[in-house]
Order: structure tokens, then sequence, then C-alpha cells
């Protein structure tokens, strides 16, 4: 009887863990709190899904299945490219907004289907979160009304949306003003355009231990590899880009910035793999950190045009990253191109890292490039959810304990009043389109093994280390430089100012 009631116990906590956000959100997403504390439900259906994301009332949104939106065609004009036609695997360009020049070939009748071109509505106070990996959305992406602000998109997968088409639908679309968006282990696969784009008014958002994955058979490219990444266009886009998995896309990896707009940007610890294309692009205005991240065989590491923006600070040797030390309070991480990589050019003007000394509350802490590689391919996407230390930490090596959850009860179906689909939001390009140029998991358990036998004698607790929480009897002064901050009733951890600075800000935002 003990043994089928622990059973019981040990089921009804994987039910509750599966249907709350995992972690806090953190980078430029800092304050973020979703639904908060409203009762998780699951949408009986896809009109019901449909009307939960549109509104404005405060949910956690569980998504327990694949939604298949295809199936309906619609048919329209358009062009081919000559230089990447379709027969040698490029992409139709639906509508005219890209063609007219010389490299275009006019089609009559593009078959496409229907669902791609009209994103779900997304309005404020929402976490849309996947139960145990499962949560798909396939032909549909999501687009964040004008304005709407506090959302958290967790573990959800993002597929086949008119892979073979050119604003046949983006993936995750901004329609501007969206202050505080966290975007965490989700995946991106055979999108037609954009996995993400943010324009019109600046935006404020973090997206982290994502899953960018490029494989096609369809691309603006004509070389298996996806090209439209993400990019970044909204005058006044705050933007932090930490333990993404890049790989397998050949352009705007990510686009930062656009002329006439300005933005700021950390991109930290995120791992580009496997591009024959370029990874950063940006413009004059955009301001960015890179830091820790790390290139293996990526053809173009960044533009040239990219490479002119003297507003950039890429950290590419340790005198570089001893520079950051005066404006933002500590040393920046190296980032890492290997032999099978282009160049990667040293942009070490410290304006961009001036402009940063009043955002340091907003910058992620990044860990050694060495690292990179192996946590973040381990851990990004959905499946991998809750089994790493990297959702809302500012350090490889913090882990994150079970308790520290956003407490959700468990999952209650609503039953609407009515149900009603929420109003298609179509993507209003902006410009004429361009044609594209042809610590480790083991040393952070043994660490807190060993914090774990500090604790236990009544020495100080180390960085990282648990110092209070209920029913705890170990100890509770912490080391040099750290602090104990209490994330919930049951946890409190030992941080470093980066961290407690991160943490007081998500106070003074509720």
């Amino acid at each position: 009887m003990l043994l089928q009631s622990a059973s019981i116990l040990l089921a009804a906590a994987s039910a509750v863990s599966a249907q709350a956000v995992v972690g806090t959100a953190y980078g430029f997403a800092t304050g973020v709190t979703g639904g908060g504390d409203a009762v998780a439900a699951t949408p009986s259906s896809a009109e019901e899904l449909a009307e939960w994301l549109s509104d404005d009332t405060a949910r956690v949104i569980v998504i327990d299945q694949e939604y298949d939106f295809t199936g309906t065609t619609g048919t329209d004009s358009g062009c081919d490219r000559i230089s990447c036609s379709v027969s040698g695997g490029g992409q139709y360009y639906l509508g005219d907004i890209s063609c007219g020049s010389s490299d275009n070939t006019a089609v009559s009748s593009i078959s496409y289907d229907t669902a791609g071109p009209s994103p779900l509505a997304v309005g404020s106070n929402k976490s849309i979160i996947s139960s145990n990996g499962q949560g798909v959305l396939k032909g549909k992406g999501l687009s964040l009304q004008s304005d709407a602000s506090n959302v958290i998109i967790q573990g959800i997968e993002f597929t086949n949306i008119n892979p073979g088409i050119v604003w046949g639908g983006d993936a995750l679309d901004f329609q501007g003003g969206n202050d505080g968006v966290w975007v965490d282990h989700c995946k991106f696969s055979l999108i037609g355009r954009q996995f993400v784009v943010s324009h019109y008014t600046g935006s404020r958002l973090t997206l982290s231990n994502n899953e960018f994955d490029g494989v096609t058979t369809t691309s603006a490219s004509c070389n298996n590899n996806h090209y439209w990444t993400m990019m970044f266009i909204a005058d006044g886009d705050q933007v932090t880009l930490d333990r993404n998995y890049f790989h397998d896309v050949s352009g705007r990896a990510p686009k930062l910035g656009a002329d006439g707009v300005s933005g700021n940007f950390q991109a930290s610890n995120n791992y580009f793999s496997n591009m024959d294309g370029h990874a950063f692009d940006a413009y004059d205005g955009a301001i960015a950190i890179l830091e820790g991240n790390v290139f293996e065989s990526v053809t173009t590491p960044i533009t040239e045009q990219g490479a002119s923006v003297s507003t950039i600070f890429n950290v590419v040797d340790d005198a570089a990253a001893s520079s950051c030390e005066s404006y933002i309070g500590r040393a920046c991480a190296v980032n890492s191109v290997d032999s099978g990589s282009g160049d990667w050019p040293a942009l070490s003007d410290t304006s961009a890292l001036s402009s940063f000394s009043s955002l340091t509350d907003y910058l992620v802490e990044p860990i050694a490039a060495s690292e990179v590689a192996s946590l973040v391919s381990s851990n990004a996407g959905p499946a991998n959810l809750g089994s790493d230390s990297t959702s809302g930490g500012t350090d490889a090596s913090a882990t994150t304990p079970a308790a520290v959850v956003e407490t959700t009860a468990a999952a209650v179906v609503e039953t609407p009043v009515a149900e009603t689909t929420a109003a298609a939001v179509v993507e209003t390009p902006v410009a004429q389109e361009e044609a594209p140029a042809a610590a480790t998991t083991t040393e952070a358990a043994a660490a807190a093994t060993e914090t774990a036998s500090e604790s236990a004698s009544g020495e100080e607790v180390q960085q990282w280390g648990q110092c209070g929480g209920s029913n705890w009897t170990g100890a509770t002064t912490c080391a040099a430089g750290t602090s104990c901050v209490a994330y919930n009733d049951w946890y409190s951890q030992c941080v470093s100012s980066a961290e407690r600075r991160m943490k007081r800000a998500l106070r003074h935002r509720h």
C-alpha cells in the first residue's frame, strides 16, 4: 500500500510539473510571468485554443498534442528565382512583394496551404506551454498582437508552414511593442519564411535554449539550408539570444536591425553548426555584445555588412574580454571559431559596452565557449525541457532544482461560454525582400554534491548552493561575492551579484 501511494504521488507530481513553466524568465525578458498563477488548462479544440490565445486574460495554456492546421489549399500568382529555381531546390515567392527583378520569372498559379499566412493571434499575459514535449503547431504559427506583453512560450514545436513558399507564413511574429516575451526550449523547422521576426515598434524579449533546424529540400539559397532564420528590424528592439542551437541554416541567423532603426542585442553561448551561409548580419543602429558563441563549419560567421557596424562588440580574445570589466562589471566570454569556419573579425569599439552599462540587469553572464557545444546541443529544444539547468539561469553550473518551477495548479479544463476563432493576423511586408546571397552536466552534479556536503557540515555555501527554504537544515551563510536569494518558499540559492540584480528587477516588476 505504501509503495502504491508513493507511485500515485510521483505520478501526480509529474503531471503538475508537465503543466507549469520551468524556470524563470531572464535576459531582456526579466520580469515576465506569463499567465502567472492562473490554473493550467488544456483547450478542447483548435477553436478554443485560438480563443484563449487571443484575449488578454491571464492564462496558462497547455498544448498536449499536435494541432495540424494544414489541408486547405489556395492558389495565387507569384514568381520563381532564375538563379535558384524551384526545380533546383529553391522556393516560390507568393504575391508580388519579392517579384519584379531581372532574376524573377512570373508564375501564374502557386498552390499553398492557407493556414500559413493566417497565424494564431496572441494577446497579453499568457504562458503557452507543452505537456512533456508533445505540443506541436503544424502549418500555422503564432503572432504576438501589437502591444501584447508578458508572454511565455515554452516547449512548443513549430513546423511545416508552407516550407516551399516564401511569404507562406512565419513561425513566430512580433507585431511590435511586445514588452516582455520569453521563448524557451522551442523548436523551429520547415518554415517557408522567418522562424522568428520582429518589426514595427520595438519589443523586449529573450530567446533561450531553442533549436533552429534548417534542414530542408526547399531553400532560398538552393543548398538544403533554410535561409530566413530570424530578423529583428523594429526600432527599439531589446533582444537576448542565449544558448540557442542554430544548424543547417544559411542566412539571417540572426539579422540585427535595419537601416534607420536602433536596437540592443546580447548573443551569448549560442551554438552555430553546419551552416552553408552566414550567421550574424547587422546594420547601423544595432548595438550588440557577441560573447561565448561557438561556430563549427560556418561559412560566414558574420557578413561584411555586419562587420562594418561600429556598435558591435565581438569578443575575439582575452584582451577584448577583459575590456568589458570597466563597463559591465565583469569580463566577457571569448567566442570560438573552428578552422572549418570563415573569418570572425575583431570588432572592439567599446561604444557598445558603454551603451550596455545602464542595462546590466538584463545581461546574461555567459559560460566559457569550451562548454557550449555539448551543453547546447544536448539541452536545446522541447524534448530537453526540464532535463538541464539552462531555463532561467545565468550560468550553466547553476543547478535549477525541481522546486524552482512557477507554481501552477494541476490542469483543469475550463468550459468556455462560446467558441470563437481568433481573427487572423497576416504579416504586412515592410520592404522589398532581398534575395539571399547565392560547465558540463557531470561537473554541475559534482559541484552540487560538494556543496551539499559543505552545507551539512555547517560551512559556508559556495555559489549556486542551497542556502535556505522550507525545512532546510543546512548552512545559510554564502561565500564571499554571493548572497542568499529566495526563489520561492522552498528554495533559496547563493548567487552572484548579476543574478541578484536580476532577482531584484523581477521583484520590482511584480
